[in-house]
């Protein structure tokens, strides 16, 4: 009885794989177990090698496999296919007889009839002279048809038709608009700055004011019985409402006894006129001494003198301040306007001072001088409206009133101021503008080439003459220029529009 030798295939496995577990078979029939629900080894080559590969190892081949499709293509190879291995008959797996050898004999080889068999005979009608010049003439036709498809090719120069668009509006500029509209208004901008200056006028009032001081002498009696000693600065003055004071200007002793006296230099503590005076009218002492001495001035004081000097008054402080305002807004209209970018439009009737930082005057209040200096730092601010939202209005309007079959033409944008910006008192400025563009007429490129596609030059310029809003007729550039057509392929037609 002969043995059966099982071998479980492997989702991985292959023909290579298989036929080494083949190999190691020592048996004369062998039976293959596929895996289920696989594919592998599904082709009828696969089957076939392993099939010669089981014949070489003198044992018969069978496999075992769920898959319908597999099981057929085996018995299609005259392989046994079964779905189970318990469901394969042992008889089925019986031996075959090997198949006889076949001997060997020598057959001479006809080379004539290889020949004949390697080349054979061409039909006798490709020799015809009449074929072969129709195969020839249909080959140029073919090569002719090609070459018209893919070597000519064209340029088409178009010149859209150009207008002039213009309108003339107003614009509204106020601090209550956020954002651009097309009923005219748009945001008043706010900008501001810091200047300072000074100003200097001449003072046109008057003030006497003292020049030099008095002097004269001070005569000191004594009322005690012991001596007395008088310090330079000792101060005496009159009973007037407000005393002149008198100072001494040395040391000086009262001899001992009742009614001694010493005359001592004095001066006027202030200058001016007002230190001139009669003869004992200085009998007012200052200090300690008032109990020990008596004092009076034997003689008229004399040399105070007085002069006249200029001084600001609340009219020179007011012209200088208002003269510095002005100079000062003047100053700031123009720093503001520098702070702007070109094209902006400035509102002048909207400035104002927002905050005096400082404000100083020199001399101060009271003090003489020839003159009167002020010096001035201040913010001050204005509305303005930009280019940027000027330009948005603008073109919302034009758009607005855009031509059909028309679109603008890029950086033709102009516009001009027609009044001066006025600005009422509810806080809106207004004024008018001018507004030019440059209008081209809108080319569709795709129907320039549909019109012209297979068509002679001088054909084409008068079709789109008349079907396309031209400035003036198309320019045609063919290569190779002795092309008599355009292309007959639309990638081949190049169209550029410009002026």
């Amino acid at each position: 009885m002969m043995k059966t030798q099982v071998i479980k295939l492997d989702s991985h496995d292959d023909v290579i794989s298989v036929r080494d577990k083949m190999s190691w078979a020592k048996t004369e029939r062998i039976l293959l177990v596929f895996p289920r629900r696989s594919r592998i080894l599904a082709r009828t080559l696969d089957l076939r090698l392993l099939q010669r590969h089981a014949a070489m190892l003198g044992a018969q081949l069978a496999i075992v496999s769920r898959s319908d499709d597999l099981r057929r293509t085996a018995e299609e190879l005259h392989i046994p296919a079964f779905a189970t291995v318990a469901s394969a008959p042992r008889k089925v797996l019986e031996r075959e007889k090997s198949p006889t050898r076949p001997t060997r004999r020598f057959v001479r080889s006809d080379l004539r009839q290889m020949r004949r068999a390697a080349l054979p005979p061409e039909a006798r009608w490709r020799s015809l002279l009449g074929f072969r010049f129709l195969f020839f003439t249909l080959a140029v036709l073919a090569i002719l048809a090609v070459l018209s498809l893919f070597i000519p090719s064209a340029t088409i120069q178009l010149s859209p038709e150009t207008r002039l668009q213009s309108l003339t509006f107003t614009i509204s500029a106020s601090r209550n608009v956020t954002t651009v509209n097309l009923a005219g208004s748009l945001p008043a901008r706010l900008t501001s700055v810091v200047v300072e200056n000074s100003k200097t006028v001449k003072a046109t009032g008057l003030v006497t004011i003292p020049d030099a001081r008095s002097q004269g002498l001070a005569r000191f009696r004594n009322l005690t019985t012991t001596l007395t000693g008088i310090p330079a600065g000792t101060v005496v003055s009159t009973q007037t409402s407000p005393p002149v004071r008198f100072a001494t200007t040395k040391d000086a002793v009262v001899a001992a006894g009742i009614d001694k006296t010493v005359n001592v230099p004095v001066q006027a503590v202030e200058a001016g006129s007002s230190g001139n005076l009669p003869a004992n009218t200085l009998i007012v002492f200052e200090g300690d001494l008032g109990t020990s001495l008596a004092v009076t001035n034997p003689s008229p004081t004399g040399g105070g003198s007085d002069r006249t000097a200029a001084i600001q008054t609340a009219a020179d402080r007011s012209l200088v301040h208002e003269a510095l305002l002005a100079e000062l807004l003047e100053e700031c209209k123009t720093s503001l306007e520098q702070t702007l970018i070109p094209g902006d439009i400035f509102f002048p009737d909207t400035l104002v001072v927002s905050q005096v930082l400082t404000e100083t005057y020199f001399p101060a209040e009271g003090q003489s001088g020839d003159t009167l200096s002020l010096t001035m730092r201040l913010q001050c601010q204005a509305h303005y409206a930009s280019l940027a939202d000027v330009n948005a209005l603008v073109e919302m309007s034009l758009n607005a009133n855009l031509p059909e079959g028309f679109t603008p033409a890029s950086g033709g944008l102009a516009i001009l101021p027609a009044s001066t910006p006025r600005t009422d008192a509810e806080g809106i400025t207004r004024w008018d503008v001018k507004a030019q563009r440059s209008l081209h007429a809108r080319l569709d490129p795709l129907t320039a080439v549909q019109l012209s596609l297979g068509r002679k030059p001088a054909e084409i310029i008068l079709l789109l003459s008349e079907s396309l809003p031209l400035a003036k007729s198309p320019i045609i550039q063919v290569k190779p220029d002795w092309w008599p057509w355009l292309p007959v392929v639309p990638f081949r037609i190049t169209v550029s529009t410009g002026n």
